[in-house]
């Protein structure tokens, strides 16, 4: 094997930053037309304060797997939950709209029925890892169907809304439907949410069978989001979905030689060719195939299309000796008269050179948007089983960011989430619920200090130096709301002043 092939120099890595760094900025301003990276708005504003409570529903669709959970969350303790798992049968994987949600539904409900809460109207959050154009935090219209998918009537449909008509199809059980977000969401929340040093998190990352990534941004700068909107959004900062798994797309991945000919013949034979090509140099699904492809032309010919699975990977690279990679061979029916010694070390070495060209890739990324993050501290909350499970693919994205990442400048931690898509949605779910209080709250002191400013004693002639009771009573009230004011939104001394000038 031609080493070079695979191996990227610094230079490489930083030439990727820079494209994937305009691509960003193309994204924000024109969406998919204009670029390979979506940048897609979540419309969730900011992270966990730590002071949510309460009881939260958190429902998780990812590749052909359900969970539904059931999340309580109190200030300064872990998160209890109770859940339920299932797999999604071929008939709603392939069928139509109603079915897969109806079957979604019904799972939904019948968990709520076992846990006596069909009648609660509970809040709940909806991880939908599929790319959508989301309008508002609660509707998202499906873009294209990934991970195996191929349910009709669903891409252009807003998916919120196919929930909700199937949970009133059912007709047993209220839910409250408050948010719809991605795996990456809800692993930047959960992050921050983990997070004992600092409470927040500035970028959340997946590397499992496919990657993906969301940072937070100025809501100024999500222009093309912000134009499809339905809703006003108030908020000065909103998690952005990069949907980075698209990068390269349009030619840059052969342009910068990030890829070789072997991830171009992945590409030609893979169920969609030319799309989601960042996603197919990183992620799990196709890794094994490309040390296939190496394999083959090097030392073993007789390897079926599709019969190296990245597990096998993980196998070799977790015990690095002749016996144990041998076995993994001998499971492949390798005659092992065709294996020597120094062929299994290329074996090993085969494995070694991909799984660090993914990480490589990974922490270049990451590192891109660490560049858009102006703070001296920058928490990277990731999950996912490639990151997690592959030997050493930790350490290889850590090593590098360190590389790529001015430590002068800027310092980066790291934080291996666990669970981002259901505690991330159950939180972000709290976070909603959050805000509506302190904004209907925020009304209704609005409302209390028209009402008193506009008392009929107080216009009297004669009356301006001595305050009826009522007044008094109201200014009571009054700076009661400004103290909850102060509490919820953080104002100064400053701010409490002008406000109390009445």
């Amino acid at each position: 094997m031609e080493r070079a092939e695979f191996h990227l120099t610094r230079a490489t890595l930083q030439n990727m930053m820079e494209t994937m760094e305009s691509d960003m900025e193309k994204g924000l301003e024109g969406g998919i037309a204009k670029s390979t990276i979506s940048m897609l708005p979540s419309f969730v504003p900011e992270m966990p304060t730590g002071e949510e409570e309460g009881t939260f529903l958190a429902m998780d669709l990812g590749g052909t797997n359900l969970r539904v959970m059931l999340m309580e969350i109190s200030p300064g303790q872990e998160m209890k939950s109770t859940q339920f798992n299932t797999r999604i049968p071929d008939f709603a994987m392939h069928g139509n709209a109603e079915q897969l949600f109806d079957y979604i539904a019904k799972c939904l409900i019948d968990f709520l029925v076992e846990n006596h809460l069909e009648n609660e109207n509970l809040p709940l959050g909806f991880t939908f890892s599929y790319p959508c154009k989301q309008t508002s935090l609660r509707s998202a219209r499906l873009l294209r169907w990934t991970k195996g998918f191929e349910t009709a009537g669903v891409v252009n449909e807003d998916v919120v809304q196919l929930l909700e008509e199937a949970i009133r199809r059912d007709g047993r059980a209220k839910v409250d439907v408050v948010a719809l977000i991605n795996d990456t969401v809800g692993t930047m929340v959960a992050a921050a949410y983990e997070n004992k040093t600092s409470k927040t998190c500035h970028i959340g990352a997946i590397i499992a069978t496919g990657t993906n990534a969301s940072y937070m941004e100025k809501s100024s700068k999500v222009k093309f989001g912000l134009a499809q909107a339905t809703e006003p959004y108030p908020y000065e900062g909103m998690i952005v979905d990069t949907e980075w798994g698209g990068f390269g797309d349009g030619g840059e991945a052969v342009a910068l030689k990030i890829s070789t000919k072997y991830d171009d013949h992945v590409d030609r034979v893979s169920e969609h060719p030319g799309v989601n090509t960042f996603d197919k140099l990183v992620a799990g699904k196709c890794m094994g195939e490309v040390v296939r492809l190496v394999l083959e032309r090097l030392v073993l010919p007789f390897f079926l299309p599709g019969s190296f699975p990245t597990k096998y990977i993980s196998e070799i690279l977790g015990y690095i000796s002749l016996l144990h990679t041998r076995l993994v061979l001998d499971e492949l029916a390798i005659d092992r008269e065709f294996m020597g010694s120094t062929d299994i070390l290329l074996v090993q070495e085969v494995c070694r050179v991909v799984c660090t060209r993914s990480a490589k890739l990974a922490a270049a990324a990451i590192a891109c948007l660490c560049k858009r993050i102006n703070e001296p501290d920058i928490y990277v909350g990731i999950d996912g089983s490639t990151y997690k499970l592959l030997p050493f693919f930790e350490h290889f994205v850590v090593e590098n960011l360190k590389k790529l990442v001015d430590p002068s400048q800027k310092k980066v931690h790291v934080i291996q989430t666990k669970d981002g898509s259901g505690k991330g949605a159950a939180l972000i779910a709290a976070i909603v619920s959050r805000l509506k209080k302190n904004a209907l709250s925020l009304e209704r002191g609005k409302t209390m200090l028209k009402a008193a400013s506009t008392t009929e004693d107080d216009k009297k002639p004669g009356k301006k130096d001595k305050k009826p009771s009522n007044f008094t009573a109201k200014r009571h009230d009054i700076f009661t709301f400004v103290f909850f004011y102060m509490k919820c939104y953080g104002c100064n001394f400053l701010n409490y002043a002008s406000l109390c000038v009445f």
